[in-house]
């Protein structure tokens, strides 16, 4: 009776050390999958860590869709944009989703005056008699970004191939038109002003933005779904912009 109840205190124990190494001698190619997700979750989190993409900063070529001829829209318009933006990662993918805040700024060099009145703005053609070494509109924008990120595994550098796409929306903060030529009025003398404040430019402005490359430097599209002026109000443009982004995306 006495070797019996061992027996059964035994069994326990046996039955345990049998399970442990049972699973001991199990296959390792689950486990081993599983880890190289975790090491590649892990990689582009050290990445993401690095950079964030904290800082991104454009530069532009701008240009003006719908814009009537008798604007005379010349010249290499350019524009510059700088933006703080945060990597949010969607689980232990490869996505994140990148809200921001900055400044955007664009200008458009043309050939015309500009005046307004109670109703409109009006672009006037400056004759060809007349000698203008630079006439532009320039427009600064507190704008707020949101992209959509996908990111490859990084090499062991931590450089990745990455696409993004997203929207941005923009408060203009200060509209001008910038004149530096002979006068207008016909004195023959070289005059410069700004006219800030333009009448009847739209307040906010929003778009579509889509960014792609390799490393820090990227290529970028900016369309807007909104016009610089109001329906009806000035001459329609519709901006659009294409440029080099430098981040560390």
């Amino acid at each position: 009776m006495r070797k019996f109840f061992i027996l059964l205190l035994c069994l326990p124990v046996m039955n345990m050390a049998y399970a442990q190494s049972e699973t001991s001698e199990q296959p390792a190619s689950t486990t081993t999958v599983k880890e190289e997700k975790t090491d590649d979750f892990i990689e582009l989190k050290k990445n993401l860590n690095k950079s964030k993409d904290r800082l991104v900063i454009d530069f532009t070529y701008d240009m003006l869709l719908n814009a009537p001829d008798s604007i005379g829209i010349k010249g290499f318009s350019r524009g510059f944009n700088i933006y703080f933006t945060y990597d949010i990662v969607l689980g232990k993918s490869r996505f994140s989703v990148a809200p921001g805040i900055g400044i955007g700024t664009n200008n458009y060099f043309h050939n015309s005056t500009i005046s307004s009145d109670s109703v409109a703005t009006h672009f006037t053609p400056i004759p060809d008699d007349i000698s203008v070494k630079k006439t532009k509109i320039g427009l600064t924008y507190l704008d707020i970004p949101l992209e959509l990120r996908f990111r490859s595994v990084p090499n062991k550098k931590g450089t990745s191939w990455k696409l993004a796409a997203g929207i941005k929306a923009g408060m203009l903060l200060q509209s001008k038109w910038k004149y530096k030529g002979e006068d207008l009025a016909g004195s023959g003398e070289d005059v410069k002003f700004k006219q800030y404040d333009i009448d009847f430019t739209n307040r906010f402005r929003y778009g579509v933005l889509v960014r792609g490359g390799y490393g820090i430097i990227n290529a970028f599209v900016y369309y807007s779904l909104s016009d610089i002026f109001q329906d009806g109000r000035a001459p329609r443009m519709t901006p659009l912009s294409v440029g080099i982004s430098i981040n560390g995306l």
